[in-house]
């Protein structure tokens, strides 16, 4: 980053670490610059102005200053905490896993000015609404878009002729749909249904506000989720802890009757 040695950024806290006994190491990921790393010296100590400005999945201004090591954040101003989010396990636990996997996605560095939106978006979206599982899928989905892995949905990724409205197969390692006589041709393919092949093509099609309308069956739910998650294993090459412990609270809920996991109900009409 060319320029004065002071400067301004606007992100959101998408990581952290602590240092010593007062200071913290601060990612973010920002509007125009993508993920950077950051020390925020004091951001610990009782008092400190720094202090809620770098929790995680904050939204601010940093001020920051450049140095030859990690540059420091000096003053910092929230734009957004996000507070409904945080009042609830669930949706904070969304927010928490939408940031680790923004993190496993994104190189430090590189700008991404249509994810920064998106997650933004997301976020603003739960803490209006509450974290829920289409909320998710998409922002998955949307992603995979963002860093040039979108699966080919429209022809079949082998042989390219047009897909039609029949059990077809999804193929990460392929990077999309096989058709009935293609599937064959990948070991990962797996089946996918004509209504999961609508949904996702309505979401790429929609806005997120939009296609958190729609409401699946849990069938249907839990085949998006499989075949969305093994692109996204395929693009990050790791486990993250966040949607382990997302799993874990699921089951939980569902076990003791509880609604903190939102059920998804079924909407016909996707096309």
């Amino acid at each position: 980053m060319a320029g004065p040695r002071d400067y301004q950024v606007e992100g959101l806290v998408i990581r952290l670490a602590d240092v010593g006994e007062r200071d913290r190491v601060v990612t973010l990921f920002t509007r125009d610059e993508g993920k950077l790393t950051f020390i925020a010296r004091g951001a610990r100590r009782p008092g400190s102005s720094l202090g809620p400005c770098v929790q995680m999945l904050t939204r601010g201004r940093f001020q920051c200053v450049k140095r030859r090591a990690l540059h420091l954040i000096t003053q910092a101003a929230v734009v957004d905490s996000y507070s409904s989010l945080r009042a609830n396990l669930w949706s904070t636990s969304c927010g928490l896993y939408l940031a680790e996997l923004v993190d496993a996605a994104t190189v430090e560095g590189s700008s991404n000015r249509t994810l920064y939106d998106l997650m933004v978006e997301a976020l603003e979206l739960a803490n209006l609404t509450g974290g829920n599982d289409v909320l998710l899928r998409f922002f998955e989905l949307r992603l995979l878009q963002c860093a040039g892995f979108c699966p080919s949905l429209r022809q079949c990724v082998s042989c390219g002729v047009e897909l039609r409205p029949v059990e077809n197969a999804l193929s990460a390692t392929l990077g999309g749909v096989l058709c009935p006589d293609c599937r064959g041709a990948c070991s990962d393919a797996r089946p996918l249904s004509v209504d999961a092949l609508k949904v996702l093509r309505f979401w790429l099609a929609n806005s997120l506000e939009t296609s958190c309308r729609a409401r699946l069956g849990p069938e249907l739910a839990t085949e998006l989720e499989e075949h969305v998650h093994r692109f996204i294993a395929c693009v990050i090459q790791r486990d993250l802890k966040s949607r382990a412990w997302l799993s874990r609270l699921r089951s939980e809920a569902l076990l003791t009757g509880s609604n903190e996991a939102p059920t998804i109900a079924q909407q016909p009409g996707i096309e």
